[in-house]
């Protein structure tokens, strides 16, 4: 195909880093996802070794599969309440075949530590 002479085009780029692994907090796992939960668990051994725990949803209602959740996230956590949190506020947008990152924060605060002011 030949173009004529005044044939003009326009190229827009964007060019952003990526960071390994692309996931941070949580990944989400839908049922029928393609690479499967396993496929993405030997897949995160290679990019993030030993840095998320896999924790399978037994539940037979649920659209969700597996969970896969950082480490750091799981020494202020358990698995149970981030579990829980996710039920309510993240499964019920999840498609099937689907894997989804979900940005995960906690803050941890105490007040009021009291204790003997000649001991250490």
């Amino acid at each position: 195909m030949e173009l004529s002479e005044n044939a003009q085009f326009a190229i827009s780029l964007t060019l952003q880093p990526i960071k390994l692994p692309p996931v941070t907090d949580i990944l989400v796992l839908a049922k029928k996802y393609p690479q499967g939960k396993m496929g993405v668990m030997e897949a995160f051994k290679f990019i993030a070794p030993d840095e998320f725990e896999m924790i399978d949803v037994d539940d037979e209602d649920s659209i969700v599969e597996a969970v896969l959740i950082n480490k750091r996230i799981l020494k202020r956590l358990s698995s149970d309440k981030v579990l829980s949190v996710l039920k309510k506020y993240a499964f019920p947008y999840i498609s099937q075949g689907e894997a989804v990152n979900v940005d995960f924060s906690v803050k941890l605060s105490f007040d009021n530590i009291t204790g003997d002011a000649n001991q250490e």
